[in-house]
Parts: structure tokens; sequence; C-alpha cells
């Protein structure tokens, strides 16, 4: 059975044809543009084509968008998404914080627990010394 692509069953070949031709975009300086995205309050998610040389090392500044601006209910969503994920991620590191505490008090109680067995094996040793002096008197 040949794969089949699944944009291609919601999508028509001709959208799939354009898009992979928007996806190879050439700066002015003659460069591959790269696809960037935007994780901004104002285009979070949003697609724009930049020039691949760092602005830093004389790049030619080529900006464009991939795609149109978003509406705004997909804005919300996609904001309500972002701020869940950051609180999530949030979450997840103080789980994480207090799972290795509780690992670092477990490492503690278990040498506690060691230390303690160990001093009852003494203790019971000595007991046992003293009942066979006890019986010699």
């Amino acid at each position: 059975m040949a794969y089949q692509n699944p944009i291609s069953k919601t999508a028509s070949s001709s959208f799939i044809e354009s898009v992979r031709k928007e996806e190879h975009k050439n700066c002015f300086c003659g460069r591959r543009a790269r696809l960037c995205t935007l994780w901004t309050l104002k285009n979070p998610g949003r697609r724009f084509f930049s020039c691949a040389t760092p602005k830093e090392i004389n790049g030619c500044h080529f900006f464009q968008w991939f795609e149109e601006e978003f509406c705004g209910r997909s804005l919300d969503v996609i904001t309500h998404l972002n701020h869940r994920r950051i609180y999530l991620e949030e979450k997840l590191k103080l789980v994480e914080e207090n799972l290795a505490e509780s690992i670092e008090k477990k490492i503690v109680l278990k040498a506690e627990k060691k230390a303690l067995i160990e001093g009852r094996m003494k203790l019971d040793a000595e007991k046992k010394n003293l009942k066979k002096q006890l019986r010699l008197c």
C-alpha cells in the first residue's frame, strides 16, 4: 500500500502545490529564505520568511509573511493554549522539584534506618552478652 499524505485527504492538490511553492522563497541576497514562526502576543504561531543570514552578519533584512493574519478567535485560542502550556510547564517544574526533594529525603531516611538497624543489632548483641554474664553470676 502506498503512503498517503494526510493533508491530501482534506485539501485539494492545487492548494498543497501552492503551499509547497511558497515554502521556497528567496531573499534579496539570493539565498533561500528561512521559514520562521513568531510567538509574540500579537502574532502567536504566525509564520514568516526572513533572510537566512543573521542581520549581525550583513543579512539582507528580508521579511515577508507566509500566511495571512489570523482571525481574532484563532489568536484567542492560540494565546490561551500558550498560557496553559506555560502554566503546565511551571507546575511540572514544581512537581519535579518536589520529587527531587522527596528522593533526597528518602535517601536520608534509608541511611537513618540503616543506622538504627545497626544500632539495634549492637544493642541486641550487648543484651545477649549481659544475659550470659548474669547467668554466670
